[in-house]
C-alpha cells in the first residue's frame, strides 16, 4: 500500500500520522474496489454479447410469437440458425392486414383502443406526426361523437418492392361505415381507398415479433391522395 512507503515526519505527532496512514489506506482500498467492480462488468458485458437471441415462430397464416430462446427445442434453434430472420411474404400480408385494420376501420366504441395499437405499430417519427395530426383535428373526438361502426374489405395486398430494409407495400380496400345505433349491417358510406405503406424492417422483439413497423402511409380516395 502507498501509505507504507512514506516514511515518517520527524516530530509529527503520531496521531495526526496515524489518521494520514488510514485515509491514505482507505483510498486505496477504494481504487482496488473500483478495479474489481470494472472487471466484473467486463465479464458480465461479454456473457451478454455471447447470449443468443431469442426467436420468432411464424405461423402458416403469417402470425409471429415471440419466444424466448430457454424455452425452445435444439431441433428449433438448429433449424432458425440456418435461417434468416427476415419478414416472409406471409408475414407481411399478416402485419400489413393488422394494421389496416386498426388504422382504418375505427368505431366509436373502441376507437381508444385499436388507435393506441396502430400507432405501436408506426416508427416514432411517423407515430408522433400521425397523432399530432389526429389530436389538432379532434379525430378521437369526432368518432366517439358519432356513434359510427366501420367494416374493412381488403380486396388486394400486393408487395411492390422490397429492398434489405425497406418494403414498399400496396392495398386497395373498401371502408364502409354505419351507425351504431342502427341495428342494420348496412352501410350509410362506401369508400374506396388505395393504401401506400413503406415498411421498414426492423429486430424482432416483443413488441416487433413481425420484424416490421409503418414508416411511411399515403391513402388516396377518388383520385386525390391524402399523406398520413
Amino acid at each position: 500500500m502507498l501509505w507504507k512507503l512514506l516514511p515518517m515526519v520527524p516530530g509529527a505527532p503520531a496521531a495526526i500520522w496515524t489518521a494520514f496512514a488510514r485515509q491514505a489506506a482507505w483510498k486505496d482500498w477504494v481504487i482496488v474496489a473500483l478495479l474489481c467492480l470494472n472487471a466484473l462488468t467486463i465479464v458480465a458485458g461479454v456473457r451478454v454479447a455471447k447470449r443468443e437471441p431469442d426467436i420468432v415462430v411464424v405461423a402458416g397464416n403469417g402470425k409471429s410469437t415471440y419466444l424466448p430462446r430457454e424455452i425452445a427445442s435444439d431441433a428449433l434453434v438448429r433449424f432458425l440458425a440456418e435461417q434468416q430472420q427476415l419478414p416472409s411474404d406471409t408475414t407481411v400480408v399478416h402485419f400489413t392486414r393488422e394494421f389496416l385494420q386498426l388504422a382504418l376501420a375505427l368505431n366509436s366504441s373502441t376507437v381508444d383502443g385499436a388507435w393506441a395499437d396502430a400507432l405501436a405499430l408506426m416508427s416514432p417519427l411517423l407515430r408522433e406526426r400521425v397523432a399530432a395530426d389526429a389530436a389538432s383535428k379532434k379525430l378521437l373526438d369526432a368518432y366517439r361523437a358519432a356513434k359510427v361502426r366501420t367494416r374493412l374489405v381488403i380486396e388486394s395486398i400486393d408487395l411492390v418492392e422490397r429492398t434489405s430494409t425497406l418494403l414498399h407495400v400496396r392495398a386497395t380496400v373498401t371502408r364502409r361505415m354505419g351507425s351504431l345505433l342502427v341495428a342494420s349491417e348496412a352501410a350509410t358510406t362506401d369508400d374506396r381507398l388505395t393504401v401506400e405503406l413503406v415498411q421498414r424492417i426492423v429486430p424482432r422483439t416483443s413488441n416487433r415479433p413481425d420484424g416490421l413497423e409503418v414508416a411511411e402511409m399515403r391513402i388516396s380516395s377518388g383520385g386525390t391522395a391524402h399523406a398520413k
